[in-house]
């Protein structure tokens, strides 16, 4: 509770906050027939709504000024005004149909997420601010994606393993705003990033955008962040189990109607201290005198007890609009920091991490640039970022620790806790990335789009007690001598529409280079730096289409060849226990996806959305991990893998303030080659720790005007359900030994939200895995057992 003062700090400037007035009234079209789903927004403050099924909207707490309100629908021309508020207002707009546009009118009413989600590039686009009012980081609403699993291994801010569609690790890839994840040094990751912070997240399968991807394998997620309009504060605390704080403010201020600035922030502390069931416990036998005569084992249910974490973001940034050389000019700069301790490695053994850890610290500077030209035919649009990140590694204990925290009498010979070898490595790299977007309308229905993105990082940095190599006689130590990579992926797509828009066809092509150098670790008595110098050059391409049979029924289909380059991390090692392998090839993959949508207005006041999707994978040169030695390992081009399966996915509004959602998945994965001739028995199993059949349930239910007053009080409900599977290589899971299986996992979550909807105040209250059942996780690590989270949100 200590960071509580943080959080209370702010409440004399947000209490100090007006009620305001209220913007009410009802939007029809020209035959007077109310509009549902239409947008109304006001040009400051961050205010606006959207139309009910009748027509109606409210826009609440609005501060005394001048104001311009804009009310826009798909398929109507847009109307602004001009507006002075003095106390309550009732506006009402009849909007006329534009007729310019109607043959791209496909359906109404939808919200971005649902519109990207209709694409003729399969993805799943997931509202984030849907729950934003809730205690989460973004890993738990990607969770509920069809297709995807999102695996950790351990709690809040833990390694984190994103599968999706079969795929996993390196093959998928995380992108913030359209940049690699990556990009920003691991100071931030998926599963610190709280809701607050997203606007959408979109999953993407199969094919990646060529404004968007890079090397992604068959799919990758795009965190889209909460772009703010006018003057905002939205604010937030939470607290729960196992000592866990967030805490977030993100605001906006108008300078004017050409200037902003604006931060997002927010900070994560756990002590993660849940406790685990059934796990091995070494035990020392000890004499009177000391010494130790042997060590045997226990099975006992024990507390994490080193297994902190600690991150915080805050960004800044600019905005230029509506200059004569811009039409949006934003200029960021970013400071994260995360701190983390080791519990365990890859599994959990009979003995625990008891000291080893990791900060890494990181600063960004970041631009992005938009401009339209040619009565808005062409569009452009630049990103750019620039990245110093430092990373301090601390693995270099001889101390060996047990299950409760204590440290024995035994001594660790090897010097550390993690690695094969001690290390005390701080690590320094310096990146920058860069990608130009070029969209031009070549005709009325004829889109060209054209994306290159180049990223160069340079990293060097010292070990007082790590690997050495020889030159000359002289013990070099490898992480002086700088480590540099350099990708460039150009893509070019061109997509046109025929039939009134019905048949939506897209082609695209893409052109991967690679260039990496770093010294030979396992080069011995060298004469001089044995730098070893990698370069790869590799093409893909793919089509897209969508055809609307119906307006309510619409199939789509795509496939891509698609490539991913190895990373750094792969080709040179780690200069500890990951051998470099200068011979990697570049993965690649056919993707094939196929499916069919069905989408329903249900009356007045609901809908149905039915999807299902089949895809398959056919990968050739998989990376893997093996063992090389009794304690290190390399990666490899290990196999070819055929991959296929199919999802279905279901979204119920049967009424009002009720929702009811459902997705499901099969997918298999099997070895079809092998290149280790040794090894041929694994032809046609499964790759290990990959799960094969996983679906969830939810729904959520708003009550408005609750105890005869404006504010509302939002349940909400989920059920995941994954089926067994084994993290190592199995021909028959009734046969494997179980603790190498990870049984059937059943979570039921739940949580309520009590909003005041006249001050901007909510207070929820969630429960994750709220029948305590004993989950699992990557590798078979223990997951949290029942736990909760208790949120208050400000909203200005």
């Amino acid at each position: 509770m200590k960071y509580v003062p943080l959080f209370l700090a702010l409440c004399p400037f947000l209490v100090g906050a007006q009620s305001g007035f209220t913007i009410s009234g009802l939007i029809t079209d020209a035959d007077n027939n109310p509009l549902p789903y239409v947008n109304i927004r006001l040009d400051r403050n961050n205010k606006y709504a959207v139309s009910d099924e009748n027509g109606v909207y409210v826009i609440k707490r609005i501060r005394r000024g001048e104001y311009t309100i804009t009310v826009s629908s798909l398929g109507f021309v847009t109307q602004t005004r001009n507006i002075s508020v003095n106390g309550n207002e009732k506006l009402n707009f009849s909007l006329n149909e534009n007729v310019e546009n109607l043959e791209d009118v496909t359906v109404y009413g939808k919200n971005e997420a649902t519109k990207i989600s209709q694409k003729a590039i399969t993805i799943s686009s997931l509202d984030v601010q849907q729950v934003a009012s809730l205690s989460l980081g973004a890993e738990e609403v990607l969770k509920t994606a069809t297709g995807v699993v999102v695996r950790q291994s351990g709690g809040l801010g833990s390694d984190l393993n994103i599968n999706l569609n079969g795929l996993s690790g390196n093959a998928v890839r995380t992108y913030y705003d359209g940049i690699p994840l990556q990009v920003y040094g691991s100071g931030i990751q998926l599963n610190n990033i709280p809701v607050d912070a997203l606007e959408r997240i979109d999953a993407y399968k199969g094919v990646m955008p060529v404004d968007i991807g890079t090397d992604a394998l068959g799919g990758g997620i795009n965190l889209v962040p909460v772009e703010q309009y006018g003057d905002a504060l939205r604010a937030s605390y939470s607290v729960g189990s196992f000592n866990t704080h967030r805490i977030t403010l993100n605001g906006n201020r108008n300078f004017n109607d050409k200037t902003s600035l604006s931060v997002v922030s927010f900070f994560n502390y756990s002590d993660n201290d849940y406790e685990m069931r059934n796990i091995p416990n070494v035990v020392e036998n000890i004499q009177d005198d000391g010494t130790v005569l042997g060590v045997s084992e226990e099975i006992i249910d024990a507390r994490r007890f080193h297994n902190r974490h600690r991150s915080g973001f805050v960004e800044g940034t600019l905005t230029l609009k509506d200059r004569a050389w811009a039409d949006k000019f934003s200029f960021s700069a970013s400071y994260a920091n995360r701190y983390d301790q080791a519990q365990q490695g890859q599994f959990i053994i009979s003995t625990a991490i008891g000291e080893a850890d990791q900060t890494i610290t990181g600063f960004n500077q970041r631009l992005d640039y938009r401009k339209k030209l040619f009565n808005d035919k062409l569009s452009l649009r630049y990103f750019g970022i620039l990245s110093n990140t430092t990373t301090k590694t601390n693995d270099s204990t001889t101390a060996i620790y047990d299950w409760r925290g204590n440290r024995l009498v035994t001594e660790n010979s090897s010097g550390s806790e993690i690695f094969a070898i001690p290390t005390l490595r701080e690590g320094r790299n310096l990146g920058t990335a860069h990608r130009i977007i070029a969209n031009l309308g070549l005709a009325q229905n004829l889109n060209l789009k054209v994306s290159n993105f180049y990223r160069y990082s340079r990293e060097k940095g010292e070990d007082p007690v790590g690997v050495r190599i020889t030159i000359n006689g002289e013990a070099i130590d490898p992480n002086t001598i700088p480590s540099k990579l350099t990708r460039n992926i150009f893509g070019v797509q061109l997509e046109q529409k025929w039939f009134n828009g019905k048949l939506t066809a897209l082609a695209f092509y893409k052109n991967y280079r690679y260039n990496a150098e770093s010294i030979d670790i396992l080069s011995s008595s060298a004469t001089q730096l044995p730098v070893r110098e990698v370069n790869a050059t590799e093409d893909g391409y793919g089509v897209a289409l969508k055809y609307q049979v119906l307006e309510s029924l619409f199939v789509r289909g795509s496939f891509e060849r698609a490539i991913r380059i190895p990373t750094e991390g792969e080709v040179f090692g780690n200069f500890a226990a990951i051998l470099p392998n200068y011979e990697l090839r570049p993965e690649s993959s056919n993707n094939v996806n196929a499916g069919v949508t069905f989408d329903q207005r249900l009356g007045k006041e609901g809908f149905v959305t039915i999807s299902l999707d089949g895809f398959i994978r056919d990968q050739e040169n998989l990376i893997r991990l093996e063992p090389f030695g009794p304690e290190n390992a390399i990666f490899r081009n290990q196999a070819k893998v055929d991959g296929q399966g199919f999802e279905f996915s279901a979204k119920v509004t049967p009424v009002r303030n009720v929702n009811l959602s459902a997705n499901l998945t099969y997918q298999s994965n099997q070895f079809a080659e092998n290149n280790n001739a040794s090894s041929q028995s694994i032809i046609g199993i499964e790759i290990p720790n990959i799960p094969q059949f996983f679906y969830n349930v939810g729904g959520n239910y708003k009550i408005e005007r609750i105890f005869r007053s404006p504010n509302s009080l939002s349940l909400f409900y989920t059920y995941f359900f994954l089926d067994r599977f084994s993290i190592n290589l199995v021909s028959d899971l009734d046969t494997a030994n179980p603790d190498f299986v990870i049984p059937e996992q059943h979570v039921h979550n739940t949580g309520i939200t009590y909003a005041l909807e006249e001050t901007g105040w909510s207070f929820s209250l969630n429960v994750q895995n709220m029948f305590n059942a004993e989950l699992f996780d990557n590798f078979r690590i223990p997951r949290p057992g029942f736990n909760y989270a208790f949120k208050i949100n400000y909203s200005l």
